[in-house]
């Protein structure tokens, strides 16, 4: 009874804040993914626009727990966040590199006038890691958005409204598909089961977030299939080999082929023009019958001639 009593409490307060009670206030509320960077604006200001008089506060649960990120238009220093916030002239702050930690309510305050934006975070889950997905193997994927009340809750005005859905990299409602079984745990916070096939190799599986028909955001989970990868680098590799195999004994066996037998040489004295001895090493050429060799003069003879200096 108490968690109850505190979200209804919650709640309350949240419900005075958005309809500017505590002074004139509007509500944007924005979807986003891990990573993304997110810019909120600050509405309702007083034109020519001075930053100076603007501050930016975060809060999760209430006035009670907000903090001061941005005071007179600049990023506090002491701000866990400061690195990855920014103030843009307009006034807007801008998160970068979102994070889990980042979902919560943001209020630009120009004096007594507060614009409001509720940042949210989708996320998607697998119950196996994607370098152990194998064929025949069930895959299981949580589909949840984070909330200022938490994950998988929206019970909370516009959140009210959102839908969360699967489709498959062509857009095709996965709902239709007999071989797809789903868990609703709450309108933001949904499973996806099935059975993986080989053609799932390289698969985008997308969980759709919509609010009132309008997709407003999406994220993606590929299924990579270790069995089915393994198999196909170790085909190509055995081909290859195969391939150079067969392609050096071709070589090989034309080389033998045409390769005449040479008996070893002789060396013997000579006498050359000038009545010097010189030396004449020559060898016999053993012709292969049927060769097109010979068909040239049999009589022809091969020699190295070398003359002493």
């Amino acid at each position: 009874m108490v968690g109850v009593h505190h979200t209804l409490i919650q709640l309350l307060i949240l419900k005075l804040l958005s309809t500017g009670v505590f002074g004139e206030s509007s509500s944007t509320y924005t979807y986003n993914i891990l990573g993304d960077d997110v810019n909120m604006p600050c509405k309702n200001l007083v034109y020519p626009v001075h930053c100076s008089s603007v501050e930016w506060i975060f809060d999760k649960t209430g006035l009670l727990n907000a903090i001061q990120e941005v005071s007179e238009g600049k990023v506090r220093v002491d701000s866990n966040r400061a690195e990855r916030l920014t103030v843009k002239p307009d006034c807007s702050l801008t998160v970068h590199n979102v994070i889990s930690e980042d979902v919560g309510r943001y209020t630009c305050r120009d004096g007594n006038i507060d614009s409001l934006t509720i940042l949210s975070l989708l996320t998607i889950s697998s119950s196996t890691p994607e370098s152990d997905l194998k064929p025949d193997y069930p895959l299981t994927l949580r589909c949840t958005l984070y909330t200022l009340l938490g994950p998988g809750m929206c019970r909370y005005e516009e959140l009210d409204k959102i839908s969360l859905g699967w489709v498959d990299q062509t857009g095709a409602d996965l709902h239709e598909v007999f071989r797809y079984h789903f868990t609703v745990h709450s309108t933001c916070d949904i499973t996806l089961k099935v059975t993986l096939q080989r053609e799932d190799i390289n698969r985008r599986w997308t969980c759709q977030l919509t609010d009132k028909g309008e997709v407003k955001t999406s994220i993606d989970f590929h299924s990579t299939l270790s069995d089915v990868d393994k198999w196909v680098v170790i085909g190509v590799v055995v081909f290859v080999a195969v391939f150079v195999v067969i392609t050096t004994l071709v070589i090989f066996t034309k080389r033998t082929r045409i390769q005449m037998p040479v008996n070893t040489g002789h060396m013997m004295l000579a006498n050359n023009s000038d009545g010097e001895q010189a030396d004449i090493t020559y060898s016999v050429v053993n012709i292969p019958a049927g060769s097109s060799v010979m068909n040239r003069d049999p009589k022809t003879e091969y020699a190295t001639i070398r003359t002493k200096s």
